[in-house]
C-alpha cells in the first residue's frame, strides 16, 4: 500500500501513474462514479471522481495508487490519493531551533550519534530518495520511502512481526498521529516522532501497529487522533509492526545543521518548520550498516541519500511561491476541492512551484507544478537540454515545452513504475501538453505564465495578466 506524509496527497514515485499523464484524460471524464469496498485494496476508482459520502472510503486506481473518498471544500466528496497528518507549525513565529518545533520540555541531550537502523534492510526491495516531486508534493520531499517486496506494485502482507519498524537510536516517543482516526483508515496507519535528543529526531510516517514501548500510546489517543507525551525507547527496539500494510515514510532531522542550499529559510517559518535541518540517514548510519542501505536506494549518484535544497541564486532552479503567499505554507488551511470535470485538488499547494532535478536521475529536471489548471502535476522539457540552471536572469524570457515522461533503464528498456530499475532515466514521452513561459528577475523574483493546452512556442507572445511573480 503506498503510503505518504503531512498534509500531502500521496502517490508513490514508483507504482503511480503520474497525475500529469493523467489529467488530459481525466478533463474529460466527466462525474463518472469511483468504486471501492473499503478496504483499500479495489482497484479501477478513478483520481477526482466523485464518490459516495455513505460509500466505501478506501479504494485503488489501476495503478495502485492508494485513494479516499473524502469531502472537499466544495461540499462534494471525490475520490483522491490519500492524505497523510498533521504537518504543525501553521502559525505562530520561526522556530529558532529544532528542538522549539517539538517542544524543548520533551527532548534532552545534544548526541546526534545513530547506531541502529530503522528497518531490517534485507527486508527492503527498495528505497526512493529525498526530493522526489509528485502529485500535490510540488517541492522536493523531505523524507525518503521504503518499499517492502511487492506483487504488482502492490505490497504483500506478512505474517505479524515481518517487517518490524525500530528507533536508530535511544530517545523519547515525543508526537504520535492515528491516521485511522484522523483519515478513516480501515486498519493501523501511524506517525510516530522520536526525540532521540535536542538536536536529533526521527519521524515514521504510515508505519503499522503500534508495538513494543508505543503499544502504551494507542490507548491513549483520544478522538482527535493525536497524542504528544514522553514516552522512553531504546536503540534498534521495536515501536512498530508494518507487516500488515507494508511500505512506510522516514523522515530524519539534526537540529546542529540547517540546509545551505535554501535561498530563504523564511518561507519555512509558518509550515513544515522542520524542514530546513532536513537530514540524510546514509550519513549517520554506522559503517556496518551504511553499505546494506545504500545498495537499496535506487539512486547511483550522490547524494545517495537524496536532496531538497536546490535553490540556485539568479537562476530558476530550486523552489518558489508566489509572492504574498506565505511561502511553503500558502494562502490558507483550505482542504482539497473538486469538481464534476475530474480537476483533481486545489490546496496549499496551488502556490508552489519547484524547478529541481529528478531524485534518481539527476541529469533530468522536473517541472513541478502546483497548480496547473487545479492539478498538482509534473512534467519535464521536450528540449532535454533545458534545465533550471540554465533558465537566467540574463536569459530574458524562457518558455519551455511540457510533456510528460517515462522511465527507461540504464540500458534504453522501459521501467515498470510498479518494478523500478536502480538507476533509470527519464525520459520526455508523448506530444507537448502545454508551454510554461520564465523570466529570472534581477531582483531574485521569478515571473511565469502558464498556458496549458498551447503545444508551439510560437504559441506566446507576452506575458499577460495571468502571469504571476514567485519569490523563493
Amino acid at each position: 500500500m503506498k503510503k505518504s506524509v503531512a498534509l500531502a496527497l500521496i502517490a508513490t514515485l514508483i507504482s503511480a501513474t503520474s497525475l500529469s499523464a493523467s489529467y488530459a484524460a481525466k478533463s474529460n471524464s466527466g462525474t463518472g462514479k469511483g468504486s471501492g469496498n473499503g478496504s483499500g485494496t479495489n482497484r479501477g476508482a478513478q483520481d477526482g471522481a466523485l464518490c459516495s459520502a455513505t460509500g466505501p472510503k478506501n479504494a485503488r486506481t489501476s495503478a495502485g495508487v492508494e485513494l479516499e473518498c473524502q469531502k472537499g471544500s466544495d461540499g462534494k466528496y471525490a475520490w483522491h490519493p490519500a492524505m497523510g497528518g498533521s504537518s504543525g507549525g501553521q502559525g505562530g513565529a520561526a522556530p529558532k531551533s529544532l528542538s522549539d518545533v517539538w517542544g524543548k520540555d520533551k527532548c534532552s541531550g545534544t548526541s546526534t550519534k545513530i547506531t541502529h537502523g530503522i528497518t531490517d534492510p534485507s527486508n527492503i526491495s527498495y528505497i526512493v530518495p529525498m526530493g522526489a516531486m509528485l502529485t500535490s508534493h510540488i517541492t522536493p520531499i523531505d523524507h525518503i520511502y521504503i518499499y517492502f517486496p511487492s506483487n504488482f506494485g502492490q505490497a504483500i502482507e506478512k505474517p505479524a512481526g515481518t517487517y518490524l519498524v525500530t528507533s536508530p537510536a535511544a530517545g523519547k516517543i515525543v508526537s504520535v498521529e492515528d491516521f485511522a482516526k484522523t483519515n478513516g483508515y480501515p486498519y493501523a496507519d501511524y506517525r510516530i516522532v522520536i526525540s532521540h535528543s535536542c538536536n536529533l529526531y526521527s519521524a515514521f510516517i504510515h508505519v503499522g501497529k503500534l508495538i513494543g514501548p508505543a503499544a502504551q500510546i494507542a490507548s491513549k489517543i483520544g478522538t482527535s487522533g493525536s497524542w504528544s507525551g514522553s514516552v522512553a525507547v531504546k536503540a534498534g527496539e521495536a515501536v512498530s509492526d508494518d507487516s500488515e500494510k507494508p511500505n512506510f515514510d522516514y523522515s530524519l532531522f539534526d537540529g546542529t545543521k540547517k540546509l545551505k542550499g535554501f535561498a530563504n529559510l523564511k518561507s519555512y517559518g509558518q509550515a513544515e518548520q522542520w524542514k530546513p535541518w532536513t537530514a540524510d540517514i546514509l550519513s549517520y548510519l554506522p559503517k556496518s550498516l551504511k553499505s546494506a542501505y545504500e545498495d537499496k536506494f535506487l539512486a547511483t549518484v550522490s547524494p545517495i541519500g537524496g536532496r531538497i535544497d536546490w535553490d540556485l541564486s539568479g537562476a530558476a532552479q530550486g523552489n518558489w511561491f508566489v509572492q504574498n503567499t506565505n511561502g511553503y505554507r500558502g494562502v490558507g488551511d483550505q482542504g482539497a476541492a473538486y469538481d464534476n470535470h475530474g480537476k483533481v485538488a486545489r490546496g496549499y499547494w496551488d502556490t508552489h512551484l519547484a524547478i529541481a532535478p529528478d531524485a534518481i536521475d539527476r541529469n533530468a529536471t522536473i517541472f513541478s507544478i502546483g497548480d496547473w489548471e487545479g492539478c498538482p502535476c509534473q512534467f519535464v522539457s521536450k528540449d532535454s537540454s533545458v534545465s533550471g540552471s540554465t533558465i537566467k536572469s540574463s536569459s530574458g524570457v524562457t518558455v519551455i515545452e511540457l510533456t510528460e515522461f517515462e522511465f527507461k533503464s540504464p540500458t534504453g528498456e522501459t521501467v515498470d513504475r510498479s518494478q523500478p530499475t536502480k538507476g533509470y532515466k527519464v525520459v520526455s514521452s508523448g506530444p507537448v501538453v502545454g508551454l510554461l513561459a520564465i523570466q529570472v528577475n534581477a531582483n531574485g523574483t521569478m515571473k511565469v505564465e502558464k498556458l496549458p493546452g498551447k503545444t508551439s512556442k510560437s504559441d506566446f507572445m507576452a506575458f499577460s495578466s495571468a502571469a504571476k511573480v514567485y519569490v523563493r
